[in-house]
């Protein structure tokens, strides 16, 4: 079964001169890192651009992932807020959640360039600190927390979105990947790989669909596109519901094009994965991978590299009030590729 965007729709898409939305931010550039299934959540340290000062370094073996990061600014011992850096994260658990940093410090001396400030959801900043002998020259999950005196560093969290910054404080400190846990779990394993994002900005004004709802859609995977690790979800979808994933380089608005009850927020030369018809399942969702060495566009597909930005949309199939079938859309999502 092959399912079209109405012509008329498109035709207008090109040639009207539609002001843009406004895209509404939801995240950082970066995403929201999302629990595992083991309740972790595992952040490599490069997945930030590192702010003046912190370094990127391949240098010391041991690490995990692409790079660590390396303090080479002065000591802070008294002032935090310097070189500041963080990730956004969200739980599904409540309560006490451990923070364990994996890393590294060369001084012979263990209670001297061990140490790092952190702070979480904006409160006070906190030196978390490896004074184990064996913590030397080694990597290690050692992390305590001065203000809880010399215990391991946690915080109690609530189910949702939170936020972990950290701050240069002794020089020459280097860190590798931190892991945020529910506090007794196991959490200190460095091969587990880096927790998914949720990242995109939602944007454009669409109408309830037949489930009273406005269907949205998201990406889920890594926004780096040289990994090519990217799902995107639909929800909120009438059960049942046909349809498919829309793309296009720019946004608009056209309203009910072709007679549908929804909005489309693509701008011209829009890429249809007809190919791919995607049905609603019994939760009124739908997902599909994307290809990011293959994004159909009306002149033949094309890859995606760092630093460009795709605006995503799907359409569905959808039942009119009082009866009879009619067509809606998602919101829009905007993803630049890291």
């Amino acid at each position: 079964m092959t399912l079209h965007l109405p012509c008329a729709a498109l035709k207008a898409l090109t040639t009207a001169s539609v002001a843009i939305l406004a895209t509404t931010a939801s995240a950082t550039a970066q995403g929201v890192f999302m629990q595992q299934s083991n309740d972790v959540v595992a952040i490599q340290m490069e997945s930030a651009l590192p702010p003046s000062s912190w370094s990127p370094s391949t240098v010391t073996p041991g690490f995990t992932g692409q790079s660590y990061f390396r303090w080479d600014g002065p000591n802070f011992f008294s002032t935090p807020g310097n070189g500041v850096f963080g990730f956004d994260f969200e739980v599904s658990t409540s309560g006490s959640h451990s923070v364990s940093i994996y890393n590294r410090h060369e001084d012979p001396d263990p209670t001297e360039e061990n140490d790092t400030w952190v702070r979480m959801d904006g409160g006070s900043w906190v030196k978390a600190f490896s004074n184990r002998p064996t913590s030397v020259g080694s990597w290690t999950w050692e992390t305590r927390s001065e203000a809880a005196g010399g215990a391991s560093l946690t915080y109690t969290l609530t189910p949702g979105p939170h936020r972990i910054e950290f701050s240069g404080r002794s020089n020459g400190f280097k860190m590798d990947r931190v892991h945020i846990y529910p506090t007794g779990a196991n959490g200190e394993n460095a091969a587990l790989p880096e927790s998914p994002r949720r990242f995109g900005d939602a944007y454009c004004t669409t109408v309830p669909n037949s489930t009273g709802l406005a269907s949205s859609l998201e990406a889920i995977g890594s926004p780096i596109a040289s990994q090519n690790d990217v799902i995107l979800y639909g929800a909120d979808l009438p059960i049942g519901a046909l349809g498919y994933m829309a793309v296009a380089r720019t946004q608009s608005f056209f309203p009910n094009p072709g007679g549908s009850a929804g909005n489309v927020c693509l701008g011209a030369n829009i890429g249809r994965y007809i190919g791919d018809v995607l049905v609603a399942d019994g939760s009124g969702q739908v997902s599909m991978a994307l290809d990011l060495t293959s994004i159909p566009q009306p002149t033949g597909s094309q890859p995606t590299l760092a630093g460009e930005t795709w605006n995503f949309q799907f359409w569905h199939r959808d039942s009119a009030p009082g009866g009879g079938a009619t067509s809606n859309f998602s919101r829009g999502l905007e993803v630049t590729f890291e």
